[in-house]
């Protein structure tokens, strides 16, 4: 006859218990893979960039970007190599500057938030700052405000992942960590390539195992200059003036030909004309 074991209640509530620890744990290892913590030897504060993905409809413009994060257009339009005027194209890629800094132990680019209606923390890292934080950052960095009922222009801080060079890293000439969102089709000869980063870098730098949506750091010795669409808005003042000039020489040489195409036919006209005289006279 089997005999079937059944757990004390206390049993019941420390398995919950530990089961309800264990997931937290593992979500918390999930949404941070890369090491974010304050190196020993790094400043207290330094000025860094994170990259922002401009996407439609809200954020295809330098101003609705710029308001997120709280900064100048001009500031992201310097760094991300484009004019302050231009017309952003779905998925180009921006660099934000923002300052990093140390928050018992983790490093962290702390932005100003206001809520808006219908606003959540995963909405708000997810999808507004893309990944750049994640809810239970947000929860912790804003413990005074229940996360399930968030009062409308109540200002929450959203803590972006961010890191300062170590002084080993700054010696070898690592002037920045940009933080970057890892895609599903990334890799990272792409990556260090259009970044201008050293692989060996990046994967001492970085966990890539089932990193995508999660933030990286990529290394660079100098801010890179992006390659940015041709069609991303206006034309730089630099770019106009041949585009001026051959414009206006093609409209000149499209009077010229004009001009001489109806000298000649007037021309011809007359010839046949007076020669048509000339034989009425003759008869």
């Amino acid at each position: 006859m089997a005999v079937l074991f059944l757990p004390s209640s206390s049993q019941c509530l420390f398995l919950a218990l530990m089961l309800f620890l264990t997931n937290i744990s593992a979500q918390t290892q999930q949404l941070s893979r890369t090491n974010f913590t304050c190196p020993v030897d790094s400043p207290p504060s330094c000025e860094t960039y994170v990259t922002y993905i401009a996407q439609s409809p809200n954020f295809l413009s330098l101003t609705n970007i710029s308001n997120l994060f709280d900064i100048s257009p001009l500031s992201i339009s310097k760094a991300s190599n484009i004019d302050e005027d231009s017309k952003l194209t779905p998925n180009q890629v921006l660099l934000v500057p923002v300052t990093c800094g140390c928050t018992e132990n983790r490093s962290f680019a702390n932005i100003s938030y206001s809520i808006k209606a219908d606003d959540y923390y995963k909405l708000i890292s997810a999808t507004l700052f893309q990944n750049l934080t994640n809810y239970l950052e947000m929860e912790d960095a804003n413990p005074s405000l229940n996360p399930n009922l968030l009062p409308l222009d109540a200002k929450v801080v959203a803590p972006l992942f961010c890191r300062c060079p170590s002084k080993n890293q700054l010696n070898k000439g690592i002037k920045y960590l940009i933080t970057y969102v890892w895609k599903a089709n990334d890799n990272v000869t792409i990556v260090s390539s259009k970044f201008g980063a050293s692989q060996g870098d990046m994967l001492t730098q970085n966990n890539f195992t089932d990193a995508a949506n999660l933030p990286i750091l990529i290394p660079v010795t100098n801010l890179p200059k992006l390659d940015q669409p041709s069609s991303s808005g206006s034309i730089s003042s630099s770019k106009k003036l041949p585009v001026i000039i051959g414009i206006s020489l093609g409209s000149a040489f499209f009077i010229v030909v004009l001009t001489l195409s109806l000298v000649y036919v007037y021309c011809l006209k007359m010839k046949r004309l007076n020669r048509s005289t000339s034989l009425a006279e003759t008869a």
